[in-house]
């Protein structure tokens, strides 16, 4: 059901760059190779590991967050253990890696492992096989490897915070999700979704729409899921001054490019946002400008 549920939302979208997203989701999708799924905080990694779970042949995906457990319990909830293995285990424990057999298993920000679990990560990769702990016997994985890590992995194997060699042995395939800012087309669609999904009506105006469109949406879906949630705890119905209440709490046009190098274009859409965020009249904002209203329908596009 989840991935019957995110293979719908996924096929709504329909910006250009979402698109070629897909289309190699789809290229790769039955290949046993790894795949690095990456971007900034929040774009919807684990939406894109899930569907590609829906569109191959991988019936099942496990969803491993590599910053939720401490270091020193990741081997053994990983890998499992024999009982005696360490003071306490008093069982054997069938480690999660175990129960992705068959299927994907999908390894939620891998640059957040320390370089010591990087080293032992590589190697169980590379052979794909595993000891668990207090055991003298490998263990053959028989999984489909997909990982996520944030936008400046790269940076990181350039300052030696993430291993070289892990990174290219994870990044085969290698697919970055823009933000959410550079995927405008797929703002109305996954605010829909949100929306339907907590039981929120959702029946705005052009202009609401277009204002929504041009918000800068910093902490990309998580913050858009974000939005719709703080709606549905209220009322059930989606309105302009919701969205008033979203641009009035956000941040400062002057504080947005403040000790920031940022292009003409950028600062004159953050400019135009600003803008038609404070008047909320297109007539108003094109005399401002100095322009024609069709002008700014045009730059709106």
């Amino acid at each position: 059901m989840l991935n019957d549920t995110i293979s719908t939302l996924i096929r709504n979208l329909n910006d250009e760059q979402s698109l070629a997203i897909k289309e190699l989701i789809h290229q790769v999708a039955d290949f046993d190779s790894n795949l690095l799924i990456y971007g900034e905080t929040g774009v919807g990694k684990d939406f894109w590991a899930n569907y590609l779970s829906a569109v191959s042949s991988y019936s099942t995906i496990l969803n491993l967050n590599c910053g939720d457990v401490p270091p020193n319990l990741l081997e053994s909830e990983w890998f499992g253990y024999k009982r005696g293995a360490f003071t306490g285990a008093d069982r054997d424990f069938e480690g999660k890696w175990s129960k992705a057999t068959g299927g994907i298993l999908f390894l939620n920000q891998i640059d957040l492992l320390d370089l010591n679990l990087q080293a032992r990560l590589l190697r169980i990769i590379e052979r794909k096989k595993f000891f668990p702990l207090g055991s003298v016997e490998e263990q053959d994985i028989n999984v489909r490897f997909v990982f996520s890590a944030d936008d400046d992995i790269e940076q990181k194997v350039r300052e030696g915070t993430f291993r070289a060699d892990l990174f290219y042995r994870i990044s085969t395939h290698k697919v970055r999700i823009p933000p959410l800012r550079e995927r405008k087309k797929d703002i109305i669609p996954l605010l829909r979704y949100f929306a339907k999904s907590k039981q929120i009506d959702f029946t705005l105006g052009e202009d609401d729409l277009e204002l929504l469109r041009l918000y800068p949406w910093r902490g990309n879906i998580r913050e858009l899921e974000n939005f719709i949630t703080s709606v549905a705890i209220k009322k059930k119905q989606l309105t302009h001054d919701d969205i008033q209440l979203l641009l009035k709490n956000s941040t400062d046009f002057l504080e947005s490019i403040i000790n920031r190098d940022i292009t003409l274009e950028e600062l004159e859409q953050k400019y135009i946002t600003f803008l038609l965020q404070k008047y909320r009249n297109k007539v108003k904002v094109a005399n401002i400008l100095g322009i024609s209203r069709k002008s700014l329908y045009n730059k709106l596009k």
